[in-house]
């Protein structure tokens, strides 16, 4: 199971310039930004398993969750120097958390009737997903105008993911062995780091010495591969009454 982090955002910019060098392209030596950036790709991912069932040993029961998106907005912040003439290195963090519900798709072999699988659809609710992003990269400014400048940047990122996964889901066969019902999950929580990169471009206007305003775009990605918490996801509950 891959997950891609895909991330676009564009927000307001808040620069702060306590050294006024004498450049026309990036006049200041330090800038300092505050964002309320709109995540606005999807990055759901989903898992499958398929493992043999232990009441009907020649079949096989079928799971398969869908994870959703985090699209939304997320809150950043960072810091950036003038090294150079019109080159600078900067760091940005940025943060997101989510709680939604997620989808699954169930296939239970029939106890009592040979490949006749039972079936069900359902949500499973409260599932958190927490995103920290360190983006570093080099940058380049260019003047557009007196007060106007763009910066491109791009260099690598670091993520931290910590996500609620499905570790096994109880149902019930219920009387006449024709359908299922949902009873509850049970959620483990991992935690990953993965490296990626990061490029975007920011377009800022200063209307004073040490204040500006402009907006971001930034383009992030890194791939995690999440672990299922066991090949036994489905706990089987048949009800005495048939």
């Amino acid at each position: 199971m891959i997950w891609k982090i895909s991330v676009l955002i564009a927000a307001c910019t808040l620069a702060s310039t306590p050294v006024a060098a004498q450049d026309a392209a990036w006049p200041e030596r330090l800038v300092l930004t505050v964002n309320v950036p709109f995540q606005a790709l999807n990055d759901d991912f989903s898992e499958t398993l398929i493992f043999a069932d232990t009441v009907r040993r020649a079949e096989n029961v079928d799971f398969r969750m869908r994870y959703p998106s985090t699209r939304g907005a997320v809150v950043d912040a960072g810091v950036a120097m003038r090294v150079r003439a019109n080159l600078g290195a900067g760091i940005v963090a940025s943060w997101a958390q989510r709680s939604s519900a997620g989808s699954f798709g169930l296939k239970l072999p029939n106890p009592l009737v040979a490949n006749s699988p039972l079936e069900l659809q359902g949500t499973i609710d409260d599932l958190s997903r927490n995103e920290l992003g360190i983006h570093l990269h080099a940058l380049y400014a260019r003047a557009l105008g007196r007060n106007v400048r763009v910066t491109l940047s791009a260099g690598p990122s670091i993520f931290r993911t910590t996500q609620d996964l499905v570790r096994s889901v109880d149902v019930d066969i219920l009387p006449g062995f024709r359908s299922l019902r949902f009873d509850e999950a049970a959620l483990t929580t991992q935690e990953q780091t993965s490296l990626g990169f990061n490029v975007g471009a920011d377009l800022t206007w200063a209307f004073a010495r040490h204040l500006g305003v402009g907006t971001v775009t930034r383009y992030s990605r890194a791939n995690l591969t999440w672990n299922p918490p066991s090949s036994s996801g489905v706990a089987r509950d048949i009800e005495s009454r048939a």
